[in-house]
């Protein structure tokens, strides 16, 4: 240390020394505000750090040489001075970039080498570059200042190089933890404002930070949250195995899904754990398997959940004996509902079906709907076949109650199929069809009941779907015609018109019986595309013939109950040329009785047409006077079942004459069916009843037969003149 202050103040100029210390200075404060200006002007000033060590060291190296006082001259070797210099730049740049913030103790160490590591590379490299000659004029003063003095210039100078550099780390500490402080903060509001919670623990689990996301999913502040464990915020089953469970569920009750990463920090290595909030997700999976489940209407199980209980009692009969039941149930009326009130209304009464459905079964017991006015009723074992009767007519009796769908009520009823698993069927599919078969037959043979399944009702089904579909297909094949019977005077005999009667000549069965055929495409739906057919070919027809004769078709109740069948009328009507006035509807009471107030609305609407209107086999149905003076009706047709067993003193023949006599009363014309004797006639003609119809006057046949009657025959006798 002598020989250093020696060496100091007897062989340097100790004014370029004092300015080598304050470049030192003046580094120091350099090196330790350019990272923050760094930070501030972006990666492009990253340069800026080695380039000021590189040059401050050499200055200081070059600056000490120039302080240097020898008997001669000191020169430098360019390249090599340039190489030192850009050798300490260098070696400072790699020192610190390993000292880069938060690099943990080796690194310190490293960087702290590579720095020691310049500056020495400097020293050497840049006294390789000296040249010294020899300069006897240049010799060394020998006066200067007393030792003492110089030893203390130098020593107050040391320290103060030494105070200047731990002034410059205090600095650059308070600057580098502001900067930290500021990170962290910024940091922190990222992580609040991320849809998950965020914890950082230490490498024993417990919390160093937490955004306020966590917070609210666990109800604890974040003052609460540190320096506990991190599994203590979870529930307690889930603690022993948190660190490898991907979901979990905090103490909270909130489930969430775990995300784990590891970093290094400048306190150490740390865990951030990502908690995703799972509630949405899993509610929304929830509603999923809802939907695929169950009927979004009525909330019951829907036809994917009735076959998997299906299946589920299949094996539980199958393994331990006990049967089961299942009821299929269509609602009888419902269409009607829906074409009047409207499909919000229809939906109402679904709605209801459901919930008496639901309070009619046991809890055990599964409902559904298999769609539009179809349910299924799963009865588990329970003293089967008597207990399925018992539920069957306690749901017959629910549903024939009203319904209340807000502005009116409805009233239907419910027919139902039951089928028994093992008896009526050996799988899932097959029951369903035995049921299906069940309520066919119910269907078939006048609804709001119920029935059993039986074999043969399986054999009849078939001959009769296998019905449906030919009739069904029979317009499109042209197997349709239609026979025409006269109408005349009762009194006269004078023809006034004929009845269109529908006939249907099969390629294998041959000529198929109107009263098979017609009530099928009934119940299928295919009288709707037939009877219109019936209308238009009638009405060609009839807009052909010479003379202005009139044509009477049957019309279903299906095809009024059509909301636009007045508007089809009419355009068959325009596109036929037929003069409505000579267009006849006849009409059943069956119309009547289940829709009034929209039958009497669309009677109403095909008479503003200009047609007739009769009201088909009066007396057989819900013949009364209050129907007679509610609708306008402008004839009436007697039930041929009358005519046939009509005599003088008989009870038939007393009901025609009371039918007549309501008749007259009302100034209605009347139509008998079926006159076939002259003694029908007679007794028809002294009760005053206006026309008749029936194999007296002519069997129904095709309108080429009545070529004569209808003026054909004098229309092409006077063509051929």
């Amino acid at each position: 240390m002598i020989q250093i202050i020696g060496c100091l103040t007897e062989r340097h100029d100790l004014t370029i020394v004092t300015i080598a210390a304050a470049i030192c200075l003046a580094a120091s404060l350099a090196a330790a505000l350019l990272p923050a200006v760094g930070r501030r002007a972006g990666a492009g000033k990253d340069w800026l750090r080695p380039a000021q060590a590189g040059l401050s060291i050499a200055a200081m190296h070059y600056l000490g040489m120039a302080a240097l006082q020898l008997p001669g001259r000191i020169g430098y070797v360019p390249g090599l001075a340039i190489a030192s210099v850009l050798l300490a730049a260098g070696l400072a740049a790699l020192a610190l970039e390993v000292l880069r913030p938060a690099a943990g103790l080796p690194r310190r160490l490293g960087g702290g080498g590579l720095l020691l590591l310049s500056v020495v590379s400097l020293h050497f490299a840049g006294m390789g570059a000296v040249e010294v000659w020899p300069d006897p004029l240049a010799a060394a003063d020998e006066t200067g200042m007393p030792r003492p003095l110089l030893a203390a210039i130098v020593v107050t100078g040391t320290a103060g190089v030494l105070v200047a550099g731990l002034a410059v780390l205090a600095i650059e500490a308070r600057l580098g933890a502001a900067a930290d402080l500021a990170e962290a903060e910024r940091l922190r509001h990222l992580a609040d404002a991320a849809f998950e919670a965020l914890a950082v623990v230490d490498e024993v689990g417990r919390i160093t930070d937490a955004s306020s996301r966590l917070g609210a999913l666990t109800g604890l502040t974040r003052a609460e949250m540190l320096g506990g464990e991190f599994t203590g915020l979870l529930r307690e089953e889930d603690r022993a195995h948190a660190w490898e469970m991907p979901q979990v569920v905090l103490a909270s009750g909130v489930p969430v899904e775990l995300h784990r990463r590891a970093m290094d920090t400048g306190a150490g290595p740390r865990t951030v754990i990502a908690l995703r909030d799972l509630r949405e997700r899993l509610e929304s999976e929830s509603r999923i398997r809802h939907l695929a489940h169950h009927d979004t209407l009525t909330g019951l199980g829907n036809r994917a959940q009735m076959m998997q209980r299906l299946e589920e009692e299949r094996s539980r009969a199958d393994r331990t004996g006990a049967a089961f039941a299942l009821l299929y149930l269509d609602l009888d009326r419902f269409k009607p509902v829906n074409d009047v009130h409207g499909h919000a209304a229809g939906d109402r009464l679904l709605q209801q079906v459901a919930d008496r459905l639901r309070d009619a079964v046991r809890p055990t017991d599964l409902c559904a709907r298999l769609g539009g006015d179809e349910f299924v009723v799963i009865q588990s074992p329970a003293g089967l076949p008597e207990a399925a009767q018992v539920l069957a007519e306690r749901l017959a009796a629910r549903l024939s109650d009203p319904f209340d769908l807000g502005e009116a009520e409805a009233s239907i009823s419910c027919s139902i199929g039951v089928a028994l698993y093992p008896t009526d069927a050996g799988s899932a599919g097959e029951l369903l069809r035995a049921a299906d078969v069940a309520l066919y037959r119910v269907k078939d043979g006048g609804r709001g009941s119920f029935a059993f399944f039986q074999a043969e009702m399986d054999r009849d089904l078939r001959r009769r779907r296998a019905l449906e579909r030919e009739v069904r297909m029979a317009p499109g094949r042209g197997e349709l015609s239609l026979a025409w019977q006269p109408q005349a005077e009762t009194g006269t005999g004078e023809i006034t018109g004929f009845d269109a009667l529908l006939r249907w000549r099969h390629p294998e069965r041959g000529d198929v019986p109107p009263d098979v055929f017609i009530s099928v495409a009934e119940a299928s739906g295919a009288i709707i595309p037939i009877g219109h057919w019936v209308l238009r070919t009638a009405c060609l027809e009839a807009a052909s013939w010479p003379r202005p004769l009139r044509v009477a078709v049957n019309v279903s109740a299906l095809q009024v109950q059509q909301p636009d069948f007045p508007a089809q009328v009419a355009r068959v009507l325009a596109e036929t040329g037929l003069e409505a006035v000579r267009l006849d509807l006849e009409i059943t009471e069956t119309l009547l009785i289940h829709d009034t107030e929209r039958a009497l609305e669309t009677l109403r609407a095909l008479k503003a047409l200009g047609l007739r209107l009769s009201l088909d086999d009066f007396g057989t149905g819900y013949s009364s006077l209050g129907t007679l003076r509610a609708f306008p009706f402008d004839k009436l047709k007697i039930d041929r079942s009358f005519v046939r067993q009509m005599t003088e003193d008989g009870p038939c023949g007393g009901m025609v004459r009371a039918i007549l006599g309501l008749s007259r009363a009302m100034a209605l014309p009347v139509v008998a069916e079926g006159v076939e004797t002259e003694a029908q006639r007679a007794l028809l003609g002294a009760a005053l009843c206006e026309e008749m119809q029936g194999y007296l006057i002519g069997r129904p046949q095709p309108i080429e037969a009545f070529d004569e009657l209808v003026g054909r025959s004098e229309a092409a006798a006077r063509g051929a003149a």
